[in-house]
């Protein structure tokens, strides 16, 4: 399985984004004059997500499935996803009100309005692939909060459409990178400075795979899918099958559904996903006896971004 599982939308969350304290000038919006001089912008406030939208967020522990309740130990170095959310707007008010200040619009969308897939960068729910039976019967391999491509694609043009006409006026880029970002990282911090925990999750997950009994493990399950009449050598390699049968968004085949259920059973059925559970989390405690004042200077790290995050939302509030 490659390092992009582990690094899913929800935490691919701009870990280069910047913000400042925000301020109350905010309401209708209208274009600043080309030099950043002159009548200053009113710049519409950014809309946080509510407690409706926060509800609809991946949840810290796995909630059904094969992997239900499971929580790796390196997890509890790791940013929640509504940490992650919360400093990305905390950081986009900051910088939001630096270059209202500074007369130039900037009026990012908020973080979390589509919620990611994963409470973090472990991703437990589908870190051995999918592992849920009543999410495979439903939608296959697809994430069940996926939109439809065109949906996506259209809210990411209308994004860089925004974007490109904000920072096409002369000197916007300037103020943005030489002043409000920096401003931005002084007071809340830099999602991501370090992400040791990450890099130490990759290389768990991987070392793990070729150890004896996962290995027997992913043996039983690849017996078990051709008994169901599905060739396939690994886990991705399941699941990419079903990735390049279909465009992304539309309902799943009956063969997808098939093999989705089947995979569950097959991992069900030779105790895949506990056993690799078990490796991962025996190697992952000597990885942190290895790395503790590392682990222990990024976690206080992340502490100290979700404070400094807090006081700039408090301000907002």
């Amino acid at each position: 399985m490659s390092t992009t599982r582990f690094r899913t939308a929800a935490l691919t969350l701009a870990a280069a984004m910047a913000a400042t304290v925000f301020t109350s000038s905010c309401g209708v919006s209208h274009e600043p004059s080309g030099n950043g001089k002159g009548r200053q912008p009113v710049t519409r406030a950014m809309p946080l997500p509510d407690a409706e939208i926060r509800a609809t967020w991946p949840k810290e522990q796995v909630e059904r499935g094969l992997a239900k309740g499971m929580r790796l130990p390196l997890e509890d170095y790791m940013p929640g996803y509504p940490d992650v959310v919360d400093a990305e707007n905390a950081r986009d008010l900051v910088r939001q009100a630096c270059m209202q200040r500074l007369n130039f619009k900037f009026t990012p969308e908020p973080s979390g309005l589509r919620p990611a897939a994963s409470y973090d960068a472990m991703n437990m729910k589908r870190r051995y692939g999918i592992t849920d039976r009543t999410e495979a019967a439903l939608h296959g391999f697809a994430l069940p909060q996926a939109g439809t491509e065109d949906d996506s694609t259209s809210e990411e043009d209308a994004e860089l459409a925004r974007e490109d006409s904000e920072s096409s006026v002369p000197g916007w880029d300037e103020a943005m990178n030489n002043t409000c970002i920096p401003e931005a990282n002084a007071k809340v911090g830099v999602l991501f400075e370090t992400d040791l925990a990450g890099d130490l999750a990759s290389e768990s997950y991987a070392a793990t795979a070729r150890q004896t009994p996962v290995r027997s493990a992913l043996a039983t399950w690849s017996s078990c899918m051709a008994g169901h009449g599905h060739r396939v050598k690994s886990l991705d390699d399941a699941e990419g099958r079903s990735a390049t049968s279909k465009p992304s968004g539309l309902e799943p085949g009956r063969a997808e559904v098939s093999m989705a259920t089947n995979d569950v059973d097959c991992k069900q059925a030779g105790r895949l996903v506990e056993t690799w559970f078990k490796a991962e989390a025996a190697y992952q405690h000597q990885q942190i006896a290895a790395h503790r004042h590392e682990l222990d200077a990024e976690k206080a790290r992340n502490r100290k971004l979700s404070e400094r995050t807090r006081a700039v939302l408090a301000v907002r509030k």
